[in-house]
C-alpha cells in the first residue's frame, strides 16, 4: 500500500467497494472467531442493497466514512451520535491495510464527523478478537465491566473513551 490514504464520507455510490473491504475484514477477523463468512450469512447483493439504503435513509446523527487507496475502498467505519455520547458500530480494514495506521486515522476521522458536543464514545467488540481489542486499547479505549451476546452468538465487551475538544 504505497499510495496515501483519502478519508472521506461514504456515498450511496460506494455500496460495492464498501461491502467488499467490509467483507474481507470482517471475514478475516469476527468471520473466524464466528467460523462463518459473511457471504454465507447473507448474500453480497442483499449486503449491497442493505449499505445503500441504511446511506440513503441514515439520519442526521450517523455517518459512514471510508479510507480510500489507489481508487480502491480499504476501510470503512460506521458511528452514530445519541446524546452525548457517538457509538462506533463498525471499523473493519483490510487486512493488507493492518498495522499501517489507518484504521486509527479512519476511526478518528469517522466520530469526529458526528462528534457535535459528544463527551464520550462507546463500541462494542468481540471478547475473543484479541487483535481488534489491542488495537482500541492501544488507542485509548478502556474496557467497561459486563458483556453481552451478540446476534451471531459469541461474547462482546464494550469499550469506552473521552473525546478530545
Amino acid at each position: 500500500m504505497s499510495d496515501q490514504p483519502t478519508f472521506r464520507e461514504a456515498q450511496v455510490e460506494d455500496a460495492e467497494g464498501f461491502v467488499r473491504a467490509y467483507e474481507a475484514a470482517w471475514n478475516a477477523t469476527a468471520g473466524a472467531i464466528v467460523g462463518r463468512t459473511l457471504e454465507e450469512l447473507m448474500p453480497f447483493e442483499a449486503r449491497v442493497e442493505q449499505y445503500r439504503a441504511g446511506v440513503a435513509e441514515a439520519p442526521g446523527n450517523a455517518r459512514a466514512w471510508v479510507a480510500e487507496q489507489a481508487g480502491e475502498i480499504v476501510g470503512v467505519a460506521v458511528c452514530r451520535r445519541d446524546d452525548d455520547t457517538v457509538e462506533l458500530r463498525a471499523l473493519y480494514v483490510i487486512p493488507a491495510a493492518w498495522g499501517t495506521g489507518l484504521a486509527a486515522r479512519l476511526m478518528d476521522a469517522a466520530l469526529d464527523s458526528v462528534r457535535g458536543d459528544a463527551t464520550a464514545a462507546f463500541l462494542w467488540v468481540g471478547e475473543d478478537n484479541v487483535r481488534a481489542r489491542r488495537f482500541y486499547e492501544r488507542e485509548g479505549w478502556v474496557r467497561e465491566e459486563g458483556s453481552r451476546v451478540s446476534a451471531l452468538g459469541p461474547a462482546e465487551v464494550r469499550y469506552s473513551r473521552p473525546l478530545g475538544s
